[in-house]
């Protein structure tokens, strides 16, 4: 019979070799980084100037939004002509919308006492806040469906029927400055406090925005500044710029 003789078992050791690719984490400059922590916390701390560029892009940007709708008014040319019919029957004319600049001819009405402003006996409204006072009263033509709206002084002679051209930005009850205020000062005054109501703010015409165009001009230049500044520098720190 053939023998057959059994090698004796060994323990065979294996060594397992790494096969992936280090070169993305080893190179030159890169053997002394630390492993980074992760984490919004961490991401935060490790980004501060990209953070203050974003915030400085948020708070122009607001600022540039608040006046871009004012620097568009102020570009318009002639208003569009209200005519009483239009106004009493509710109808404006076709494409007109709030903020546009508009024009409105007729006589104030008023109260006969206009020593006591903001009063029902003086028909004329009043809003104040801020050190800014808002005066509001009816035309006699439209009466109920209209106001007119003028900033820190009423207008000369009011008691004059003399019939008068009313200019500025289209409004209604609603949309005028302080809202609140206004609904309270206009039912002292008996005057309308329905919120659709037009109100033309003859405190503010394109001719006057134009003056403060420079202004404007600077917070949107501002505004894009900083947004070139963002993209320019990205993530940069700011010492050693």
């Amino acid at each position: 019979m053939k023998a057959y003789l059994s090698r004796p078992a060994r323990w065979v050791r294996l060594s397992v070799v790494d096969t992936r690719d280090t070169s993305r984490l080893t190179g030159p400059g890169r053997q002394d980084e630390e492993l980074r922590e992760r984490g919004l916390g961490a991401w935060i701390r490790r980004n501060p100037s990209l953070l203050l560029r974003l915030f400085i892009v948020m708070v122009f940007s607001f600022a540039a939004s608040t006046v871009a709708s004012n620097f568009s008014y102020g570009l318009e040319g002639a208003p569009t002509v209200l005519s009483v019919e239009q106004l009493n029957s509710g109808r404006l004319p076709a494409g007109t919308e709030l903020g546009d600049y508009v024009q409105v001819r007729g006589t104030a009405t008023v109260g006969e006492n206009l020593d006591r402003v903001g009063l029902e006996d003086s028909e004329i409204a009043i809003s104040s806040r801020y050190s800014t006072s808002y005066f509001y009263f009816r035309l006699q033509d439209t009466q109920d469906n209209l106001l007119i709206q003028t900033t820190e002084t009423l207008p000369q002679d009011l008691k004059d029927p003399t019939e008068r051209v009313w200019s500025g930005k289209l409004e209604n009850v609603g949309t005028v400055i302080f809202h609140d205020t206004t609904q309270q000062g206009l039912q002292r005054a008996g005057l309308p406090t329905g919120d659709s109501i037009p109100v033309i703010n003859t405190g503010e015409t394109p001719q006057y925005l134009r003056q403060i165009f420079p202004a404007y001009s600077a917070i949107i230049g501002l505004w894009l500044l900083s947004v070139a500044w963002l993209v320019w520098k990205k993530n940069s720190p700011f010492i050693g710029l």
